[in-house]
């Protein structure tokens, strides 16, 4: 039986023309981590359920979100303002409506898919910044940085983050489209 090999996410993933700026504004930066990691909004594994338990078959878990997304309409969205968690440096755009997002979440939380426990709440965000070393300059310029514009988020995917000999590598396994119709 094959088993996830590293630590597994389930992210939605941005449109193109939103990934490509807010790459930008991660390299603008120079975050090391967030450079390697794809800019994305992660339902499960970093904050509501934690990471996919490994001791499962992934092709269970393709199912299982195929039946999922088949359910979910796409994600009309646009983000709210940078902020940071509390007494942290990760800086990171809000959603204006976050809605949709707590939805796909407890559907996903709920269903057969089997996650190790988490400590913090779920909370949808993209993640701009995690330097533990970052000045008040910097802070307040991250804080200042508006993305308006509307988009839609319509693809779901499952990754893994390898971490050996200090690098990481970010792996895309499956990803299926949301496709409910609007």
């Amino acid at each position: 039986m094959e088993h996830f090999k590293h630590d597994t996410y389930i992210v939605l993933e941005l449109p193109i023309k939103i990934y490509e700026q807010v790459m930008t504004i991660k390299m603008t930066f120079n975050d090391s981590i967030e450079m390697v990691t794809p800019a994305d909004v992660t339902v499960a594994g970093s904050s509501g359920v934690g990471l996919l338990d490994p001791a499962q078959e992934p092709h269970a878990v393709y199912s299982i979100l195929d039946n999922i997304a088949l359910k979910t309409k796409p994600i009309k969205t646009s983000f709210g303002e940078v902020t940071r968690f509390s007494s942290t440096n990760i800086f990171f755009f809000s959603f204006k409506d976050e809605t949709p997002f707590h939805d796909l979440h407890r559907k996903i939380a709920h269903s057969n898919i089997r996650f190790f426990k988490n400590e913090f709440p779920f909370k949808p965000h993209v993640t701009l910044c995690t330097r533990s070393s970052i000045t008040e300059a910097e802070i307040k310029k991250l804080l200042a940085i508006k993305l308006d514009e509307e988009f839609m988020i319509d693809t779901l995917s499952v990754c893994s983050l390898e971490v050996s000999n200090n690098q990481m590598k970010d792996h895309l396994l499956y990803k299926v489209k949301l496709n409910r119709c609007l």
